[in-house]
């Protein structure tokens, strides 16, 4: 506690980079974020409370010049009690020198969490990271929900080697611009066209995507349309990204604290991805998708008993849905 972090960012990164910054005060935040009118009077009840729960963080989405002014005393009070957030979505944003804030760079605490948590994982693998791999991983895992989940994926391919390598995280890692192609997939798979699966597949394949990265992508993907389609009563007459958001935001309520994989789950996903996984899963059936991820389900245990032909498991698997 002791200071105010200040940081620019954007409305649809918010609640991402708030969870990222509070991590700075707790490892499991209770967040409380204010925007518009209800920063003021949050803001001064928080402040004068008798009791303030334990990894509290405030955060506050663009408060205006006048609000920052009446509730700079408040804002004192309770830096020394809570983390405070000032997230700003403009570059003109600017607050009194009397609040002492510490402005933080976002991309740079990214860099440096992201490069703690990498190297952590190698080592406890017993292995080591080329700086080449690690810049490789980096340019292609943007968001850091996913990074769990990938860093195992990669360190379970590289077997035995003492050593990843760049080579292996072009292998394995999904790069921003197969999800076109995998994301067509998916859509290929809810229309049944067979042709058209083989097609994308072939196409994934030959730049040099590793079936296991493509069986990875297919898994959370629909595992998150599952979750969009059992929540189409809170976005059912929702067809607007504006009138989305505001639903959106209801579905943290629902979780019990910050989950240690978020990828694998709707509610921490960002906004407009969320927003494009709720349109999506309008395509498909509840049965289609659970029988989606049967097939990817029995995909893995085939993998894992050692199979030789991942491909043709894989192809077989796709005729069969």
């Amino acid at each position: 506690m002791g200071e105010i972090v200040f940081t620019i960012g954007s409305k649809e990164n918010f609640f991402e980079d708030v969870n990222l910054l509070a991590s700075k005060w707790s490892r499991e935040p209770r967040i409380v974020t204010l925007t518009g009118p209800a920063i003021r009077q949050a803001v001064t009840e928080k402040a004068s409370a008798l009791f303030i729960e334990e990894g509290l963080v405030v955060a506050l989405l663009d408060p205006s010049k006048e609000v920052i002014r009446q509730i700079g005393a408040a804002l004192l009070v309770l830096k020394e009690r809570a983390g405070v957030i000032i997230y700003a979505t403009s570059a003109d944003a600017v607050l009194p020198s009397s609040l002492g804030v510490v402005r933080v760079d976002l991309e740079q605490e990214r860099e440096k969490r992201i490069k703690e948590r990498v190297l952590a994982a190698v080592r406890a693998d017993g292995k080591k990271m080329s700086d080449k791999a690690f810049a490789l991983l980096k340019e292609r895992i943007r968001d850091e929900a996913l990074m769990e989940g990938e860093l195992a994926k990669l360190i379970s391919y590289v077997g035995d080697k003492g050593v990843v390598e760049a080579k292996d995280v072009a292998a394995v890692v999904t790069e921003e611009l197969h999800e076109q192609n995998l994301i067509a997939l998916s859509d290929a798979m809810a229309r049944r066209n067979k042709k058209e699966m083989l097609g994308i597949l072939e196409t994934l394949l030959g730049q040099g995507m590793n079936i296991l990265a493509i069986h990875g992508f297919m898994t959370r993907y629909m595992g998150l349309l599952l979750q969009a389609k059992d929540r189409e009563g809170l976005f059912g007459g929702v067809s607007d990204f504006g009138g989305f958001s505001r639903a959106f935001g209801k579905l943290k309520e629902d979780v019990d604290g910050v989950p240690l994989e978020k990828k694998h789950y709707l509610a921490f996903q960002k906004p407009f991805y969320a927003f494009n996984l709720v349109k999506a899963s309008r395509k498909y059936t509840r049965q289609d998708l659970l029988s989606f991820l049967d097939m990817l389900a029995r995909f893995d245990a085939k993998v894992k008993k050692g199979t030789r032909h991942d491909r043709a498991s894989f192809e077989a698997g796709l005729l069969e849905v």
